[in-house]
This record gives structure tokens, sequence and C-alpha cells, in this order.
């Protein structure tokens, strides 16, 4: 009796193993760490992430790219429902290094950033469009779109506010 109790249980042990052996085959150039302690990894190494902290703490700028914008309030007066404005929102990149935004959110689904997908190198323009659909909206209206960069603070923030009427 107790030869059949224990068949089953060491059958799931031996297939839980040969699960776990099966799991730790290594395939050909999927290593997970490399062995080599010299080791670099393919690709643009300007493209890695630099991490500006320094071992004391302080921080090290001189390798970063830095986001001036020429206007982060923009108040677009009165509109009527439903109408959708727009406006482009220009940045220089005043830092040394190529700037990248990863991404742009809004606070509202009625507000839609579009941000450059390249990079930005120093000393050249950027500009993030936003676009507010004022549908369903009434009233004094303040929408505000963080932009996300390697930049340090690592985000910024723009806004576009005015009213919205109801339309006849």
């Amino acid at each position: 009796m107790k030869y059949i109790q224990i068949r089953p249980f060491s059958f799931i042990i031996t297939l839980s193993l040969l699960w776990l052996v099966a799991g730790c085959k290594k395939e050909s150039g999927h290593a997970l760490l490399p062995s080599d302690p010299d080791y670099i990894p393919k690709g643009n190494l300007a493209d890695m992430a630099y991490n500006p902290v320094r071992q004391d703490g302080s921080i090290d700028s001189s390798y970063l790219p830095i986001m001036k914008w020429e206007e982060v309030v923009y108040d677009f007066g009165t509109i009527k429902e439903g109408e959708i404005v727009e406006r482009k929102y220009r940045f220089k990149n005043i830092g040394t290094a190529p700037m990248v935004i990863l991404n742009a959110t809004s606070t509202c689904g009625c507000t839609i950033p579009e941000w450059p997908k390249n990079h930005i190198l120093p000393d050249s323009i950027g500009i993030v469009t936003v676009r507010f659909n004022s549908k369903n909206k009434e009233g004094a209206q303040n929408k505000e779109v963080t932009i996300f960069a390697n930049t340090l603070p690592n985000h910024s923030k723009i806004n576009i506010k005015g009213t919205v009427v109801k339309s006849k």
C-alpha cells in the first residue's frame, strides 16, 4: 500500500527535476551573464544610460542633456466646446549629450502629446505638439503634460489651459 502512495509522489518529483534541468539549457549566444569581466555590450555606447551620480553622492552634470523650454504654459483663451486646440512647445537641448524623450503623458485623455522619437543633439531644437479636444469639457481647463527624458531630473512639465464655453 505504501508503494502505491509513494509512486505518484516520486513521479512528480522526477518530472519537476527534468523541467528544471531543461530550463537551465544554455542556448548559443544567449548567456545571462558574460563570463569575461572586460565584456562590452554590442551597439552604440552613446545610447547607453549615463549615471551622473558620483560615489560621494554629488552629481556630475558635465555630460547630460538639458531641456530648456521656450514656454511651459500656453493659455488658449476662450473657445467653444468641441473645438480642438493645438500648440507646439519648442525646447532646446542646451546640454552636452544627445537627448532622448522616452515618453509623454497627460492628465486627461482629451490632451494628446506627440514628441520627437529621434535623438535631439546638443544645441538642437525639438518640438512637443499638444492637442486638446474640448468635447464634453466646459469651464476652466488646465491640462498638464509630463515629458520623460534622459535629463536630470528625468521629467519636465508643460501646461495648456483656457476656458471652454458651451456651444450654441
